[in-house]
């Protein structure tokens, strides 16, 4: 483990810019001033000071009982389909009943949304068959041993999820489908729901139909991309279940999913789209959730619009046969600068990762998207009337705007913040009801690396920033999770060493083993304190 010392940095008054920005933030903010240097990307990993770290598994290690050896120089489609993925985002952890032997236990769920021919191929020269493969989501059995937690070897949840998993079908468009389509594309930032399954939303899936048409079994066929693009369910304490994709949820490339429930006991699950100017939608649920059955196969849409500096939702026609309506019906869909991850807070409050988008223009900005031509990203806090998720209308303000407030005067954090970042991607609530922001500045190379940090979003430092773990250079943070009683935190360095220049024979990084046989390798870890 390589530790280091967190960013410190100290408050400081500021008027102004911070007064101009009373209407999206509802009172003032102060920047801070850093007293060192902001933690530049490293060669490796960073602790925060007071953490332990623990690798858990890496790209390449198995998932199932009967997975070869890894051989990234001669992989082989055996290989990805049984060992862990190329990159990977925490969608969830489930806690299975507790067993006699009286061993704590989890069942993790990872999405793992790319794979990079450049940095996965020698000679970048892309392998379809075996891209499918990496690509989809592995369920992990994991257990306590020696106080630590460790991936169980051919556990019995454990199974990956690819280019070949059979899903069935269920909602509205089924009949035009079928009822049954193969593989899982391109899921990115999941979430637990309230009855204990995982759903994985697909994104850009159109990229990945043609790069395996005319090379991977069941993708040549002109219908194949009406199979994909939604929202998949995955019951992961059930090994022998099908994922299930809903098509009452809309067909779009997707970023993230959050799900929670309505004051009426409904389903509702946010959903953000993958877009730099993106949308955000939400389905509520036709019936209370029960034990979660039938939960998400009918129910209404409706997109996110802006009313002044309120949020207000407008319900989509109810209907819509075409597998694309869902993106035309919402042409009026107010647009985010890439919104990405969500959380739920405890009082029903959603909070919303906007990653940035330096294409907005002067004439685009908004109470929501207060910059323009800022590819640092913010994030909103969005709050319902009455705290009904269902409500029509939420209060919205900015509670973070990202960036170095050393070089960019229109970055804002709350004094007493001991960090700053960029490109906020991901958001998990722990369950000391913390926000844990993982960040993704798509592998480039600026002064910051991206990383895992903390806010209070009630009581004591409310707002305030810290830094808990950094990712080596050319990675980013695939999500956070969190152990019972939340004594132990996961998180994903993703795709290390990948930088725009970089590939297979000349990563910018071989870490976690450093070693000049092993390409960079995304590591789920663990931190304890």
């Amino acid at each position: 483990m390589v530790a280091r010392r967190r960013v410190i940095v100290g408050g400081l008054a500021l008027s102004g810019l911070a007064a101009g920005m009373r209407g999206a933030w509802g009172q003032a903010a102060s920047p801070f001033t850093p007293e060192a240097n902001p933690e530049a990307p490293q060669l490796n990993d960073v602790v925060a000071d007071g953490y332990q770290r623990e690798v858990i598994i890496r790209w390449g290690d198995p998932v199932l009982t009967n997975a070869p050896a890894f051989t990234p120089d001669h992989l082989t489609e055996t290989e990805a389909a049984r060992q862990f993925g190329w990159d990977a985002i925490i969608a969830g952890i489930v806690t299975p009943p507790q067993a006699q032997d009286g061993i704590a236990r989890l069942v993790m769920v990872a999405s793992h949304p790319d794979v990079s021919a450049r940095m996965v191929f020698p000679n970048g020269r892309d392998r379809p068959r075996i891209a499918g493969k990496l690509q989809g989501a592995s369920v992990l059995n994991m257990s306590q041993r020696g106080g630590r937690w460790v991936v169980v070897d051919g556990g019995y949840q454990s199974r990956r999820i690819t280019d070949g998993t059979l899903c069935t079908i269920t909602g509205p468009a089924a009949n035009a489908i079928g009822q049954s389509v193969q593989g899982v594309l391109a899921p990115g930032i999941g979430c637990m729901t309230p009855w204990n399954t995982v759903l994985l939303p697909e994104g850009r899936t159109n990229p990945w139909i043609v790069r395996l048409a005319g090379k991977a079994a069941g993708f040549s066929s002109p219908t194949a991309g009406a199979g994909f693009g939604w929202v998949v369910e995955l019951d992961a304490l059930n090994p022998t279940s099908f994922p299930a994709k809903h098509t009452a949820l809309g067909r779009m490339p997707r970023a993230g999913v959050v799900c929670g429930l309505a004051a009426d006991g409904s389903a509702v699950v946010f959903m953000s789209e993958d877009a730099p100017m993106g949308r955000l939608f939400r389905f509520k649920g036709a019936q209370p959730v029960g034990d979660g059955s039938g939960a998400l196969d009918a129910g209404t849409l409706a997109v996110a619009t802006i009313e002044g500096s309120a949020m207000v939702w407008r319900d989509l026609p109810p209907g819509l046969t075409s597998l694309t309506a869902t993106l035309s019906a919402a042409s009026d869909g107010a647009r985010f600068d890439a919104p990405a991850g969500m959380a739920i807070g405890a009082d029903g409050t959603l909070y919303l990762a906007c990653s940035g988008n330096p294409g907005r223009g002067v004439d685009q900005v908004d109470a929501f998207n207060p910059r323009s031509g800022n590819g640092a990203g913010h994030i909103l806090a969005l709050q319902p009337t009455g705290g009904d998720l269902a409500a029509s209308r939420f209060a919205g303000r900015v509670i973070l705007l990202g960036g170095n407030p050393n070089t960019d005067p229109s970055a804002r954090y709350t004094p007493g913040s001991q960090a700053w970042l960029r490109s906020p991607y991901s958001l998990n609530f722990d369950a000391s009801h913390r926000l844990y922001i993982g960040t993704d500045q798509g592998g480039a190379v600026t002064e910051t690396a991206d990383g895992l940090f903390v806010m209070n979003v009630s009581g004591y430092g409310r707002y305030a920033l810290d830094m808990v773990y950094l990712a080596p250079i050319g990675g980013a943070i695939g999500a956070a999770g969190f152990g019972p009683q939340g004594r132990t935190l996961f998180t994903v360095a993703r795709h290390p060493g990948a930088t725009p220049n970089a590939d297979f024979a000349d990563p910018a990084t071989r870490w976690p083993t450093v070693q000049p046989d092993m390409p960079p390798q995304t590591t789920l870890v663990s931190l304890t304190k």
